[in-house]
């Protein structure tokens, strides 16, 4: 009767063992899910926007080249068009990038704004000297004042773009090790019924090794029990 009654809890706990591991895989599972899905709208669009800037400051800087140049007198309106509304798609980028999540808490923030921002107005001073038909300031201008902002600009976009990537990884490496420690806590609990066993079967051992000695060897409990 005890034995029947014993064996019926351990069915009850095992069914609630079970259930509790798929309930706690689920949890774990759909946390981890939402996790990597933030992971990824917090990483992958500030490194899709930073290559899109990247290419547009590249634009801007070649067309002021080819602005400043006066061979290119016949086609100087249509690159002057062109390098204006390619300031103005970089510099939204650029405001765009600055106040995203990642980066407002970042060292980078305030040296990209200022960056951006500094990159901007050297475009529009040397926009002014073009559309003033100086082309032989603006060229000089370009080498002397647009081309070195363009270069610090584009370091700073590389140390952005690396902070990101840093960043993605140190969570990635995060989660696996929460998911690695999880899943070592979960395999232990599922394995109770294996540790119960082997604890049954120990002191099962023991006292078959008892009962084996007390009628083969009863001498040995006589000793003890009468020292005479």
């Amino acid at each position: 009767m005890q034995f029947g009654r014993l064996r019926f809890f351990l069915i009850v706990a095992l069914l609630v063992s079970n259930l509790m591991v798929g309930l706690g895989s689920l949890w774990f599972l759909r946390s981890m899910d939402r996790r990597y899905a933030a992971l990824y709208d917090r990483s992958v669009p500030v490194l899709n926007h930073l290559r899109t800037l990247t290419r547009e400051l590249s634009t801007v800087q070649r067309l002021a080249r080819r602005v400043s140049d006066p061979r290119n007198e016949p086609e100087w309106a249509a690159l002057v068009t062109q390098l204006s509304e390619g300031s103005d798609a970089a510099r939204a980028h650029g405001e765009r990038i600055g106040g995203m999540e990642l980066l407002k808490n970042s060292p980078h923030y305030a040296n990209l704004r200022n960056a951006g921002r500094e990159y901007d107005n050297r475009v529009d001073e040397f926009l002014a000297l073009v559309r003033a038909d100086k082309l032989s300031e603006a060229s000089q201008f370009n080498i002397a004042m647009l081309r070195p902002t363009y270069d610090r600009y584009m370091d700073l976009l590389d140390d952005v773009a690396v902070y990101v990537d840093r960043e993605g990884n140190n969570l990635r490496a995060r989660y696996a090790e929460e998911s690695k420690r999880f899943g070592g806590l979960l395999l232990a609990f599922a394995g109770w019924p294996l540790l119960a066993a082997g604890v049954v079967i120990v002191i099962v051992t023991l006292l078959v090794l008892g009962l084996f000695v007390a009628v083969f060897f009863p001498r040995l409990f006589a000793d003890r029990s009468n020292p005479t």
